[in-house]
């Protein structure tokens, strides 16, 4: 087995059928399975998926049914793969052609891949423009201090797993930079792939963007805080005071759809710094 995609997914039965096609669609000479970790659906993902296993043997369902969670829903899949070669991706996001020989053939030599993020295909115009567009010809950094790697698109072999551990669980919306800096305390290079290309899924709902963006701003200040601990060069302690003025210049936005998920997200994430600074005593707003 060369290579082992692992899927965690939970209560994604409206999107994961075109995730499975897209993959089962790829083309790839070496050997390779599609595990997907059903964790703890309640939408019919896991008889979704289980029906392509009895269709595709390539495919393969494992339960993470012990507790919820993402990180915890890619470390089953990681246990479960058979290839020591993994790459990881969403079920509500949809891989590209290429996607696959594009992560086997990078992770023969390199030790961690991350590749490039799409966002026209699957969102209307308006979602898309509700965030900044992701650039699809270098690796991303966290604020300029190490490279980062996609959660939702990342490759590695299995020996870098075992060396720095898996994504922690209490890092959860910034799960990718804490573990990015773990890899780059132990100069783990990742390797951008400009041909992995997955086409991501913005969220449309205001209720949802507020909710995740509280999520992945209160991440931030326990990654500073680590890397303070640590000895490193840090970000600045209000680096995100041109968002606060943003929110407000940009109130007259809330008019339309585009705006107000623009809007929603950006406050969202402000106020989930403010939230991760009070609870690790760190100032990083």
């Amino acid at each position: 087995m060369e290579l082992s995609v692992v899927i965690p997914a939970r209560d994604v039965a409206g999107t994961l059928a075109e995730q499975l096609d897209a993959l089962l669609a790829q083309r790839f000479d070496g050997e390779w399975e599609i595990v997907v970790v059903d964790n703890r659906s309640t939408d019919g993902t896991g008889l979704l998926a289980r029906g392509y296993a009895d269709r595709c043997p390539r495919v393969r369902v494992v339960d993470a049914g012990e507790r919820d969670g993402l990180c915890y829903s890619r470390a089953v899949g990681v246990d479960a793969a058979r290839a020591d070669a993994i790459a990881i991706c969403d079920g509500d996001d949809v891989v590209a052609p290429g996607w696959v020989a594009a992560m086997a053939d990078a992770l023969r030599v390199h030790p961690v891949v991350t590749g490039a993020l799409e966002i026209d295909r699957l969102n209307p115009p308006w979602l898309a423009a509700s965030r900044g567009r992701p650039d699809r010809t270098r690796v991303a950094t966290w604020y300029g201090c190490f490279p980062l790697v996609s959660g939702g698109n990342v490759g590695f072999r299995r020996e870098v797993w075992r060396e720095v551990g898996g994504f922690d669980e209490h890092f959860l919306g910034a799960e990718d930079a804490e573990f990015s800096l773990r890899l780059f305390r132990r100069g783990i290079p990742v390797t951008f792939l400009p041909d992995a290309l997955i086409h991501y899924r913005y969220r449309a709902s205001a209720r949802v963007l507020w909710r995740q963006g509280l999520v992945y701003g209160s991440g931030r200040p326990r990654v500073r805080r680590r890397m303070r601990d640590l000895g490193m060069r840090v970000p600045p302690p209000f680096t995100g005071w041109r968002s606060w003025t943003w929110l407000v210049v940009h109130l007259p936005d809330l008019t339309s759809a585009a705006g107000r998920a623009r809007w929603v997200w950006v406050a969202g994430n402000r106020i989930g710094h403010v939230v991760g600074s009070v609870q690790t005593r760190t100032l990083f707003v």
